[in-house]
């Protein structure tokens, strides 16, 4: 309830936070600020609009290729892995076992060795391709170019991030990435790494 209340009063006084955060800046840092503020909004709604479209990419192919093996619900098992896909490098694990559980408890009056079976390793066949393209396509797009960083560095912060704090770590990683970026390439741009890992912003 908490969260609700305050996330609703931060989405209804857009300003409040700017405002805040200009009241315990300097003000000769107020242009400092201004350029954090605007660069952070334009590459998380890059980043956002990139998961977006990350989550109905997975969510298409899955569900064609679940209808085209006759596998109930295959749209609502294709929202499921595009939803849980976003968690990096253990979604997609995770729900290619959710879409062969769904597929298999839809059609459990099957006989198991000549129908169950190879039925399983089809559903797991479409989640392998899905999971290619994901790779290859969905994810240099989505990750290295909407916030702009090198996809080793992505990879590094969310195994990092993911050895920290679990799954939590792993979402949240590259939009606080992001944001610790931004901030310093405005404040301590003078430095070597700094001004190395922020030279594309």
């Amino acid at each position: 309830f908490s969260i609700l209340f305050i996330t609703f009063f931060l989405l209804k006084e857009k300003r409040l936070v700017n405002q805040f955060i200009y009241l315990i800046t300097p003000e000769h840092k107020h242009s400092n600020i201004n350029n954090v503020l605007k660069n952070t909004k334009h590459l998380l709604s890059r980043y956002f609009i990139g998961i977006i479209v990350q989550i109905t990419g997975v969510t298409f192919i899955v569900s064609t290729g679940l209808s085209l093996l006759n596998i109930q619900n295959a749209i609502l098992i294709g929202f499921l892995a595009g939803i849980i896909n976003v968690i990096p490098y253990v979604g997609p694990i995770i729900g290619g076992l959710i879409g062969i559980l769904i597929g298999i408890s839809s059609n459990l009056h099957l006989e198991f060795y000549s129908a169950i079976l190879p039925l399983s390793g089809k559903i797991f066949l479409v989640f392998a391709c899905m999971q290619l393209i994901d790779n290859f396509v969905f994810q240099p797009l989505i990750f290295s170019k909407s916030v702009k960083a090198h996809p080793l560095e992505i990879f590094l912060i969310i195994l990092s991030a993911g050895t920290l704090w679990g799954i939590t770590g792993m979402i949240v990683a590259i939009p606080f990435y992001t944001l610790f970026r931004v901030i310093a390439k405005e404040f301590l741009s003078e430095f070597k790494m700094i001004e190395q890992l922020t030279k594309n912003l």
